[in-house]
């Protein structure tokens, strides 16, 4: 079994000052009722050293350690699909999405410093990122794209083209400033006049898929800030509900023991019809 530890290395893309270097092993358990696959995905990640200094993007998160357990633990849901994740910070969730052979991952951030982090995090794992100036990328079975997104500027036409099955977000619920703009970008994100989603688990399922769909790992640190979310996503005429009782993932991490899994809502947002 693998262990999260530091990373130390020579290279330069690992010489940063404010920056610490983590390997996360995810791992089956004997006793796992949800997962029926084996699993060993190792992570290795460029993460900020302190996240009270600001550096939040570059910070490793519970509801993202979540996020991941939640798709090694239904990798039917993700498999061959598109993927569009908000908030994507350090990239293990995207990493997790290749893992699982989605067809395409597009990881969004709007921090320029962070989106940079990102990108080395993919390069560290492997990952084949997909670069405006690379066009022998598009076809790819691996590509993943990075790309900056600003909730407060994106535009419908900025998101058009992408058209993902599936978005994700991990502990984007965290400022009440910012919640009317993720509310209209997951509203337009989920927005689609064709190509319908496959119907991934048995009719009744809470997993079960009927167009695009959003799961967003949360942890409830302010509650008036995600009533904030609940009532603009209401507005928005946007139906989300907390599954993480009901699907809660494997635990792929039992050597953590600092991880919470309990603190962690999963919701899941859909367009109401």
């Amino acid at each position: 079994m693998h262990f999260m530890r530091n990373l130390l290395s020579k290279d330069s893309l690992l010489n940063k000052t404010n920056h610490i270097y983590k390997e996360i092993s995810f791992v089956s358990s004997t006793h796992d009722n949800v997962s029926s696959s084996l699993i060993s995905v190792v992570a290795r990640l460029s993460c900020s050293s302190n996240m009270l200094e600001g550096d939040t993007g570059c910070s490793l998160w519970p509801s993202s350690l979540f996020l991941s357990e939640f798709i090694l633990s239904y990798p039917e849901i993700f498999s061959t699909k598109c993927c569009f994740e908000l908030g994507s910070g350090v990239g293990l969730v995207g990493i997790c999405l290749n893992y699982v052979g989605a067809s395409k991952v597009i990881l969004t951030d709007g921090d320029t410093s962070t989106l940079t982090n990102m990108k080395e995090n993919m390069e560290l794992n492997n990952v084949c990122i997909k670069l405006e100036d690379f066009e022998e990328l598009k076809e790819s079975k691996n590509k993943v794209e990075c790309k900056y997104l600003s909730w407060e500027e994106a535009s419908e036409s900025d998101l058009r083209g992408y058209q993902p099955d599936i978005v994700l977000g991990a502990d984007i619920v965290y400022d009440p400033v910012c919640v009317p703009h993720l509310v209209r970008v997951l509203s337009m994100l989920l927005r689609r006049d064709s190509k319908q989603g496959e119907v991934n688990r048995k009719s009744g399922d809470e997993l079960e898929m009927d167009g695009p769909v959003a799961y967003i790992a949360t942890v409830v640190r302010n509650a008036e800030t995600f009533n904030c979310f609940a009532k603009a996503a209401a507005d928005a005429k946007l139906s989300a509900i907390n599954i993480g009782s009901s699907t809660a993932p494997s635990n792929f991490l039992p050597y953590m023991l600092s991880y919470d899994r309990s603190s962690v809502q999963l919701l899941k947002i859909t367009l109401s019809s």
